[in-house]
């Protein structure tokens, strides 16, 4: 099933106005950590690092004052790890699964942070919990958990390169902490996949990109789940795609989704295995290029962007040269903010092709 959406792809070259000093008990560099937000801060968790390894502080960030703190908390604090999950409600931030360090275990256990009383405890949930996984992705919707995709390994919770990837879509409800698997009712749900984004909007979950190893193959198109039915759908833009990606983040905000980065393949090296059959758990690692490219996905895109676009996509006006090619037809702040869609952004540029496959 092909649902039409009434929305709008752009990339965007936004402007960079440079790194600002931080202030506080700053993170170490990391990878494969959360950040969520609540009441006007960011909160992350977890991560590591080739140098530090993994991590299992909880670190504040205030951008109104522009400071980190690292939080005294309480409780039993989940083991260190990276590739989880995390997602807020009710007051509280759950964890799911990831990579354990010192017992090197995929996990499958819930746990939550109540942000009242800076306390963690396990949650102890019934049914049949997903399989054990990371770089997964959580979206909540109506109090339900929703869990998606990951890496998991054909011997169970022990990492032997034998990558699983699981295509079922698995609901907590956060009240009654019961598991249960949605069995849903559409012929187009996505594959298994890791490193891919989910966002809630509408009371719907979508989601872009992903990875699936056991045929080396990175996604690019836009599924939505909606939890009333239970049927998932393949959503038709406009505008033009993002390249195929793993590992990239996706923010929704007022009703526009912005989607930065993620690694791209090689496509001389990238090529995808004959069959699923074929896989031997040896795959030969893929060229990867780190990317910073911004696109925005514009769920009810207005009459003026539609039109800037417009004139964007012509290509009598150049990027270097929009600002002024039409100073006689726009006024200056509409020139200037369609210039910043197109300029070049100085957040960071695309990397060489790397050898490196976790995550």
């Amino acid at each position: 099933m092909h649902e039409d959406a009434v929305c709008s792809l752009q990339e965007i070259h936004a402007k960079s106005a440079g790194s600002e000093k931080l202030g506080g008990t700053v993170p170490f560099q990391r990878y494969g950590h959360t950040a969520v937000e609540y009441d006007g801060k960011a909160y992350v968790w977890g991560g590591r690092n080739d140098d530090y390894g993994a991590c299992n502080m909880l670190h504040e960030y205030d951008p109104e004052k522009n400071l980190w703190r690292k939080l005294e908390i309480k409780g039993f604090i989940p083991p260190a790890r990276d590739g989880h999950t995390a997602c807020i409600w009710n007051h509280q931030m759950y964890v799911f699964g990831g990579f354990e360090e010192d017992t090197q275990r995929f996990s499958q256990e819930t746990y939550a942070f109540d942000f009242a009383t800076a306390t963690w405890r396990q949650i102890h949930t019934s049914g049949t919990a997903p399989l054990w996984r990371d770089f997964h992705t959580a979206s909540v919707i109506d109090g339900v958990m929703y869990i998606f995709g990951g890496r998991s390994d054909h011997n169970g919770q022990f990492h032997t390169t034998q990558d699983l990837y699981d295509d079922s879509l698995m609901a907590l409800d956060l009240e009654t902490q019961e598991w249960t698997k949605v069995e849903a009712r559409s012929s187009c749900r996505p594959g298994g996949r890791r490193s891919h984004s989910t966002w809630v909007h509408g009371g719907k979950m979508y989601m872009f990109g992903g990875y699936l190893g056991t045929r080396n193959k990175h996604y690019n198109e836009l599924y939505c789940f909606n939890p009333k039915e239970e049927s998932w759908s393949v959503i038709d833009v406009r505008g033009t795609y993002p390249t195929a990606r793993r590992r990239h983040c996706s923010v929704i905000s007022s009703g526009k989704v912005y989607i930065f980065g993620g690694t791209m393949p090689n496509p001389s090296t990238c090529h995808p295995l004959a069959s699923p059959n074929a896989f031997n758990g040896n795959i030969s690692p893929s060229g990867l290029s780190d990317l910073s490219d911004l696109h925005v996905l514009d769920f009810l895109p207005s009459l003026k962007m539609l039109a800037m676009r417009t004139i964007i996509s012509d290509p009598a006006h150049s990027p270097s040269q929009m600002f002024a090619s039409l100073s006689n037809e726009l006024p200056a702040d509409l020139r200037y903010e369609m210039y910043c869609q197109v300029a070049p952004n100085n957040v960071a540029s695309s990397g060489p092709f790397r050898m490196d496959q976790s995550g």
